[in-house]
């Protein structure tokens, strides 16, 4: 199963990706675990965990450390997937740097929604497929939405 993790800061940010990731999860037809990391602490240890991982990082968390940040995680998992999110108006520079430390794509914070969403975990779904990190979807299982998790079972809050 492909695994979400939502690293954000802010309390008011993070409800808002949960809400985007609850209406994404809505439409897709394959089930997709979603977690969400509040503190630091935790972050490398749980990102480190399933290549089947994607990451969804507020730049917020490390700021101009971010590069390092996934130097560090890509080390713990070097097949994991990672999109930063940028605050409105970020330089090409912190985008530059971010590719160059490996993460997927940066995305400014103010353009996300659960189209945005979509979009983006069937790019990763289907990359990890070709990998062999996930089975293929069947054509019937996204028909009729079988083996389809309820997203009040998935996005799941873990904090302190």
């Amino acid at each position: 199963m492909l695994r979400v993790l939502i690293a954000i800061v802010s309390p008011l940010f993070r409800q808002t990706m949960q809400r985007v990731a609850q209406a994404a999860l809505d439409l897709l037809p394959w089930p997709v675990a979603v977690e969400v990391i509040e503190a630091p602490s935790e972050l490398e240890e749980r990102a480190g965990r399933d290549p089947r991982t994607l990451l969804l990082l507020d730049w917020e968390w490390a700021k101009e450390e971010t590069p390092d940040l996934l130097s560090r995680l890509f080390d713990r998992n070097p097949r994991m997937r990672v999109v930063v999110l940028l605050p409105p108006g970020a330089p090409k520079a912190y985008r530059s740097a971010l590719w160059a430390a490996g993460a997927c794509a940066s995305t400014p914070r103010d353009r996300l929604d659960e189209e945005w969403m979509i979009t983006v975990l069937c790019l990763v779904r289907r990359a990890m497929e070709r990998e062999g990190l996930l089975p293929v979807a069947s054509a019937q299982g996204a028909e009729t939405g079988e083996g389809k998790t309820s997203t009040s079972s998935v996005v799941s809050p873990v904090g302190p």
